[in-house]
């Protein structure tokens, strides 16, 4: 028998200690920093957990996380059908998430992604020693939180939320009174740091902003968690040097989709 529900705080809470946070950064920030406002949408199979789908409304486009337990055991349409109803959006809207390859053919094999996936890389911060000091940065003021969204969007980045800015530090550069480029967190507290957000004005990059605010941001996040993590595109290989050159390595490699929420049967029959 295969049934859909609403997780229980108390399945979470096991949830919680049986991911490995390295592999599963995302997921686990569904389970943890972003729990209270996330849906966790479960497939039970015989009364066993099988998938899970999470959701959350406030980012910019509908965003999910995906975590299989029992790959044989899914019946992956009958929860993506459940999961639209549940968080009530149409089979028209495009989505994003992050997936493994596994899951990234699960996806395709019901004809799900649209667009070309984008190879991405989860990196964790391993070495102090190789931080740098810089006094350029500056702490971003209240009053400025409104001028820093509006760099952030207007340099292209979608991958954040405006309480982000209110909840976690960010830093800036400046030439003169203008931000030249920012930084902060997705995440930042005790059980885990995600630096993001970081962008230079195309004017200004070349010249290693981008490299001081990753190196403060990382101080910064080290004094709150000894696990520090960012992401970066796959073929962002200049940025990827930047990074290891601070002390990061990485630890998992993963695709960044946009998917429909209406499964295609002949899809995935044809694919078999």
């Amino acid at each position: 028998m295969v049934l859909h529900r609403l997780l229980t705080g108390e399945t979470i809470d096991q949830l919680i200690t049986q991911i490995d946070r390295d592999q599963h950064l995302l997921f686990y920030s569904y389970l943890t920093q972003r729990r209270e406002k996330a849906q966790f949408i479960g497939q039970y199979v015989d009364d066993h957990l099988t998938a899970i789908l999470a959701y959350i409304s406030e980012l910019p486009f509908p965003a999910f996380a995906f975590y299989c337990i029992e790959r044989e055991e899914v019946f992956f349409p009958e929860l993506i059908m459940f999961a639209r109803e549940a968080c009530g959006l149409n089979d028209h809207v495009t989505c994003g998430t992050i997936l493994y390859d596994h899951d990234l053919q699960l996806f395709q094999s019901y004809g799900l992604i649209t667009g070309a996936p984008q190879r991405f890389l989860t990196m964790k911060h391993m070495d102090q020693e190789k931080l740098l000091v810089s006094h350029r940065t500056e702490h971003v003021k209240a009053e400025e939180y409104a001028e820093v969204v509006h760099f952030l969007q207007k340099e292209g980045m979608r991958f954040f939320t405006k309480s982000e800015i209110e909840r976690c530090p960010f830093l800036g550069i400046k030439d003169g009174k203008n931000f030249i480029a920012v930084g902060g967190f997705h995440f930042y507290d005790a059980q885990l740091v995600e630096v993001g957000n970081i962008v230079t004005r195309p004017d200004y990059r070349g010249k290693g902003l981008g490299k001081l605010l990753t190196s403060q941001l990382t101080r910064l996040g080290k004094q709150r968690s000894t696990d520090v993590y960012l992401g970066v595109l796959s073929e962002n290989e200049p940025a990827i040097k930047v990074y290891k050159g601070l002390g990061y390595e990485a630890t998992a490699e993963r695709a960044i989709v946009d998917f429909k929420l209406k499964p295609d049967y002949k899809c995935h029959s044809s694919s078999n």
